[in-house]
C-alpha cells in the first residue's frame, strides 16, 4: 500500500545516510521486500529529488551522492502532502495516536522525529485557500479507509443536484486547485474521482478490498487530467504580448499547439470537447486575448460582454482610467479557481 511504501522509502534514505554503499539484496532483506521492489523504491526516491547513486559491481550498491548534503528536513511539497494525508501533520503537536499510526506504518523513531519537526514548520490551511474547501473534514475517515483498505458507503451530490449513494473502494486522495478529491472505484468498474466538498457522507463498512499493487494514484491522476476535456473542437486564441507569459503558465494538453509570431503575439490552438468553460477565462483577459475560432465561441463571447456592458450603461462613471495592460497579479487565475485549461 502507499503508506508502507512511503515509510519504507523514508527509512531507506536514513539507511543510506549512515552507510557508504548498501547492496540491493541487503536493503531487500532488511525491509522484507524483493530486490525488484528496492529498484522501484530507488526510482521513486530519485524522481522525488533524493540524490541516490547506484554503484555497479560486487562491492557496489546504493549510496547518497557524496557531494550533495541532504538535510534531515529535506522534503518537497508532495512529501509534505503525503504526510498530511497520513495524519502526521494535522496539528503542531502530534499526539500519541499519530505516533502509533506511524509505528504501525513502519516509520522509525528517527523519521518520526523529523515528522514532529516538520509539523512545526508546515501547515496546510484547508479551511480557506482562495475559497472554502468543505471536503477536508472527510480526510480522517478517508485516511483510515485508505490505510486499512476498507470500503466506504458514500453519499455525494451529482452535477444535476441529486444525491447518489454507492459502496466505494478508496484508492487515494489528491489536492488540486484548492480542493480535495477522492480517487475511488465502485465494487465493479474502474476508479474515478469524487470532489470531497460534494460528498455528504463517508461511512466505513466492515468490508475490505485488495488494493491493486500496480495502481499509482499519481500516474492515474496525470492521465485523467490529460484526457479530461480533450475533444475534436478546435479553438484558436490570439494572445497579446502583455498576456503571453501568464497564458504560457497554464497547463496545455499534448494536442495543444503554440505558435510565436514576430510581433510578439502568440497563437494557441486547443482541441476541446466543449468551449463554454473558455468564456470566463478569455473575458478575464479583456482585449489581450482574442478568440479567432470557432465562430460560435466568438458569438457567445460578444453576447456575454454585451450583457455585462448593459449593466453599466445607466451607471455613473468616474475615477481614474484602468492601467494599460493586465494587472501583475493572479486575479485571472483566481477567477478560474486556479484551474488550468481542461482541468
Amino acid at each position: 500500500m502507499v503508506d508502507a511504501a512511503r515509510a519504507r522509502q523514508l527509512n531507506i534514505v536514513h539507511l543510506l545516510r549512515s552507510r557508504t554503499n548498501v547492496p540491493a539484496p541487503e536493503i531487500a532483506a532488511r525491509f522484507g521486500v524483493t530486490e525488484r521492489t528496492v529498484y522501484r523504491d530507488m526510482a521513486a526516491l530519485t524522481a522525488a529529488g533524493i540524490p541516490v547513486q547506484a554503484t555497479p559491481g560486487k562491492t557496489g550498491g546504493y549510496r547518497l551522492a557524496a557531494d550533495t548534503a541532504l538535510d534531515p528536513l529535506t522534503i518537497d511539497s508532495d512529501h509534505a502532502l503525503r504526510l498530511y494525508v497520513l495524519g502526521f501533520l494535522d496539528s503542531p503537536n502530534p499526539d500519541a495516536e499519530a505516533e502509533d499510526r506511524a509505528r504501525m506504518a513502519g516509520v522509525s523513531d528517527t523519521v518520526q522525529d523529523v515528522i514532529r519537526r516538520l509539523a512545526q514548520r508546515i501547515h496546510f490551511d484547508t479551511a480557506d485557500w482562495y475559497w472554502r474547501d468543505e471536503g477536508s473534514g472527510h480526510l480522517p475517515v478517508l485516511r483510515t479507509a485508505m490505510l486499512t483498505a476498507t470500503a466506504l458507503e458514500t453519499t455525494w451530490r451529482t452535477k444535476d443536484g441529486y444525491q447518489e449513494t454507492a459502496l466505494l473502494k478508496p484508492y487515494g486522495a489528491v489536492w488540486k486547485a484548492g480542493e480535495w478529491h477522492m480517487v475511488a472505484a465502485r465494487t465493479t468498474g474502474d476508479p474515478t474521482r469524487f470532489r470531497l466538498n460534494l460528498v455528504d457522507r463517508l461511512h466505513p463498512t466492515d468490508l475490505t478490498f485488495a488494493y491493486p499493487e500496480d495502481f499509482s494514484v499519481r500516474d492515474w491522476w496525470a492521465q485523467t487530467m490529460e484526457d479530461y476535456g480533450k475533444g475534436d473542437i478546435r479553438v484558436t486564441l490570439r494572445v497579446a504580448p502583455g498576456a503571453r507569459d501568464e497564458l504560457l503558465r497554464l497547463s496545455l494538453k499534448s494536442t495543444s499547439r503554440v505558435c510565436e509570431h514576430d510581433d510578439g503575439f502568440l497563437s494557441i490552438v486547443l482541441f476541446v470537447d466543449r468551449w463554454e468553460w473558455l468564456i470566463p477565462l478569455v473575458t478575464s483577459y479583456g482585449p489581450h486575448v482574442e478568440v479567432v475560432e470557432p465562430a460560435d465561441l466568438r458569438a457567445a463571447l460578444i453576447q456575454h460582454l454585451r450583457r455585462a456592458l448593459a449593466l453599466y450603461d445607466d451607471a455613473t462613471t468616474g475615477g481614474s482610467a484602468p492601467p494599460d495592460g493586465p494587472p501583475h497579479d493572479d486575479s485571472r487565475l483566481r477567477s478560474t479557481h486556479g484551474r488550468h485549461p481542461g482541468a
